[in-house]
C-alpha cells in the first residue's frame, strides 16, 4: 500500500511541469521587454530576474528529484526513501516559489504596460495577489518532518489550486498584457494623428487619407472589443481556459496588419506635409 501511493506521487506530474505550460507562453514578452533596472527599483526587470533564478533553481530540485525518486524505485531501502523525502520537499518548496516568482513578474508587467485603464489594472492585481498570497500560505506548510506520503498529499494541494484557480488568472493577465500593449501602441499613433490633423490647412487630399485612417482605427478599436468578448467566455463552465484565450489573441494578432497599414499611413501624411511645406 505504502509503495502503490509513493508512485502515485511520483507520477503527479501536471503542476511539476509548470515551465512547459502557460510560463512557456509569456517567455517571448518578458524576453521583449527586459531593460536594465537599477539597484534600488523593484521593477519588471527585477520581477523577470527572480523568475529566472527561481526558474533555473526549480529546475536542478527537479532533477535531483527525479534522481532520488528513481533510485529509490529501484532500491527501496529506507536510506533511499529518505534521500527522495528531502529532495521531493525541496523540489515542492520551489515549486510553490516559482509560482509566487511568475505572478509577481506578471503583476509587475501589468503596472508597466501601456493602454490599460486604472480599473483594469487593478482588477488584475486583485486577483494576482490573492493567488501569491495563497501560495506565500502553503509553502510554509511544507515541514522539514513530513513524511513522503503527506508531501505528496500537500503538493495536490497546490496542483489543484494551480489547475482551478491559477490557470484563468495567469491567462487572464497574458491576455491583459497583450491587449494593453497593442492599445498603448494605437494610442501612440492617435496622438501623433491628432497633431496631424491639428496643423493641416489645405483638405486636398488630406481629407481622404484621413478618412481611411479614421477608418483602420475603427477596425483597432473593434477588434479590441471583440476579444475582450471572447474572453469573457472563459469563464463560461462550457468554455475551456485555453481555448478563450486563444481565441481572444487571435483577434489582436488580426490587429497586426492594421497597425502596421496605420503607421505607414501617418508616415506616408508626414512625408506629403513636408514636401508641401517644401514646395516653392
Amino acid at each position: 500500500m505504502v509503495c502503490k501511493t509513493i508512485m502515485r506521487g511520483f507520477d503527479s506530474r501536471s503542476g511539476l511541469q509548470v515551465k512547459k505550460t502557460a510560463l512557456a507562453i509569456l517567455l517571448f514578452l518578458l524576453l521583449a521587454a527586459v531593460f536594465p533596472a537599477r539597484a534600488q527599483d523593484f521593477n519588471f526587470a527585477r520581477a523577470y530576474q527572480d523568475y529566472q533564478f527561481s526558474l533555473t533553481t526549480y529546475d536542478q530540485s527537479y532533477k535531483e528529484y527525479t534522481d532520488a525518486r528513481d533510485f529509490y524505485l529501484k532500491n527501496q531501502t529506507l536510506t533511499l526513501k529518505e534521500e527522495a523525502r528531502k529532495k521531493t520537499l525541496t523540489m515542492l518548496k520551489n515549486r510553490d516559489q516559482l509560482y509566487i516568482v511568475y505572478l509577481t513578474a506578471l503583476r509587475m508587467r501589468i503596472v508597466e504596460v501601456k493602454g490599460l485603464t486604472g480599473d483594469e489594472k487593478g482588477g488584475m492585481y486583485t486577483k494576482i495577489d490573492s493567488e501569491v498570497s495563497w501560495y506565500k500560505d502553503h509553502i510554509v506548510n511544507y515541514k522539514d518532518e513530513d513524511l513522503l506520503e503527506n508531501l505528496f498529499d500537500k503538493s495536490s494541494e497546490s496542483e489543484s489550486r494551480y489547475k482551478t484557480m491559477t490557470i484563468p488568472i495567469i491567462y487572464e493577465a497574458l491576455y491583459d498584457i497583450s491587449l494593453g500593449e497593442e492599445i498603448g501602441i494605437r494610442q501612440d499613433h492617435e496622438a501623433i494623428y491628432s497633431d496631424i490633423k491639428s496643423g493641416v490647412n489645405n483638405p486636398d487630399p488630406f481629407a481622404r487619407w484621413f478618412n481611411d485612417i479614421d477608418n483602420t482605427l475603427k477596425i483597432l478599436k473593434q477588434n479590441e472589443d471583440n476579444s475582450r468578448v471572447k474572453l469573457a467566455k472563459m469563464f463560461g463552465q462550457s468554455y475551456g481556459v485555453q481555448n478563450a484565450y486563444q481565441n481572444a489573441t487571435d483577434v489582436l494578432t488580426a490587429s497586426l496588419k492594421p497597425l502596421s497599414q496605420l503607421n505607414e499611413f501617418l508616415s506616408e501624411v508626414l512625408v506629403a506635409i513636408n514636401n508641401q511645406t517644401q514646395t516653392p
